[in-house]
């Protein structure tokens, strides 16, 4: 899950700056964030640059990853206390 929209808001930013940063229209940035259209490779490298986050933190893997290593460590707990 792309997390553009709450990476831009926390920086205070608007999507007109997305769209520069991109060199896309406000237009193109908005469907981005609605993930009506995809980032490609390039466009996810200026914005972690320009936004001074990670791929995992933009594209929302970072979130899951920490999910999945909690189910794990509640699946380990259960074990040991069995």
């Amino acid at each position: 899950m792309l997390k553009l929209r709450d990476i831009r808001l926390s920086k205070g930013l608007k999507q007109q700056d997305i769209a520069e940063i991109l060199g896309i229209t406000q237009a193109a940035a908005s469907r981005i964030e609605s993930e009506e259209r995809k980032l490609d490779q390039n466009q996810i490298i200026k914005l972690c640059l320009a936004l001074e986050v990670t791929p995992d933190e933009l594209l929302g893997f970072e979130e899951a990853y920490n999910k999945y290593t909690e189910y794990l460590q509640s699946l380990l707990k259960d074990d040991v206390e069995q």
